[in-house]
């Protein structure tokens, strides 16, 4: 069903004429480069530009790109031209700030309205394809869309999340090492450099809230702090707590994990896929929308199952 999918997409996205080349990989965290790309092509979907995919050099995997882990699903541009990335443009907040009279702003609104351009790059796009509302209805029938926000990002990640052989494999190997039962709840509690965007949450937080919505005591947790795990386990033992995360993981911080080596870079990133799978399947989520792991659960699994302690309701971060 997935194959049949990206087929129906690459039609659909070769027929149209304007293109954009989208560099993902570029500086952020794999989940954060992720959601983007899902927004920017919902955003080509719905003003009908071809999107094309610049992921040479990536800082998840400078050799492959995205096919080192996944299935292409649209035409990849290879050249030096794809790699064009200048400071991300959104063109609705330049706006604002030029009306509250900061000038300089100017520079950075005065290409949207004074030509159109034909090529697209990633900073044409940015802001403008996360400026929507969450209530945004699309319909895109070839593609079976029909919904708000998180419907559509929902089929753009069925289309996009499909391992190549070898990361299958891989994934599979992990979600194997926890003997979950059929029914069990996926919690997300970050640590590491999270803490430096938002102020962390107790873990007494994300257990109130499970007790609230689900009668279920078994337990998977992504974290990259195995203490969390062990607090968890500590006060509530009546609880049954499985993870990924090694007894040694106390924090995951961007900077540090950008200068590892190619193969700890994939074996990281291959114990998060398998941890993101098996939280897609537990029978309710709780995380934070504030972090891109639980952005991409809001889009991935069904609106009913995944509930926040920092937010109402799912929103773009």
């Amino acid at each position: 069903m997935r194959e049949t999918l990206a087929k129906k997409y690459e039609q659909l996205n070769a027929q149209f004429s304007r293109q954009l080349v989208y560099r993902i990989g570029l500086e952020a965290g794999f989940f954060s480069e992720y959601n983007n790309m899902i927004l920017a092509m919902l955003y080509c979907l719905d003003h009908k530009i071809q999107f094309k995919l610049y992921s040479k050099d990536a800082n998840f995997d400078k050799e492959n790109g995205w096919t080192g882990f996944f299935k292409p699903f649209c035409a990849e541009d290879h050249t030096e031209t794809g790699k064009v990335h200048y400071r991300t443009a959104n063109w609705r907040f330049a706006l604002k700030r030029l009306f509250k009279g900061q000038k300089s702003a100017f520079r950075s609104f005065i290409p949207y309205f004074l030509f159109f351009k034909k090529q697209l790059y990633t900073q044409d796009v940015f802001g403008k394809c996360r400026d929507v509302s969450p209530r945004k209805h699309y319909h895109i029938p070839e593609l079976g869309i029909e919904g708000n926000l998180q419907d559509a990002c929902a089929r753009l990640i069925e289309l996009t999340w499909r391992y190549n052989e070898e990361t299958e494999i891989a994934v599979d190997h992990y979600k194997k090492r926890n003997n979950l039962p059929e029914q069990y709840i996926g919690l997300h509690i970050r640590g590491g450099d999270k803490s430096e965007e938002a102020d962390l949450l107790a873990v007494d937080i994300y257990i109130k809230k499970a007790e609230a919505l689900s009668g279920i005591r078994d337990t998977f947790v992504l974290t990259d702090d195995y203490s969390i795990i062990e607090k968890l386990r500590q006060h509530y033992p009546e609880w049954t707590f499985h993870t990924l995360c090694d007894t040694d993981e106390r924090g995951y911080f961007h900077e540090k994990f950008v200068e590892e080596s190619a193969e700890m870079k994939r074996n990281k990133l291959i114990k998060l896929f398998a941890s993101m799978d098996i939280l897609a399947g537990a029978s309710l989520f709780i995380g934070t929308f504030s972090s891109n792991p639980g952005m991409y659960l809001g889009m991935r699994m069904k609106q009913d199952k995944v509930y926040a302690v920092d937010m109402p309701s799912w929103r773009i971060w």
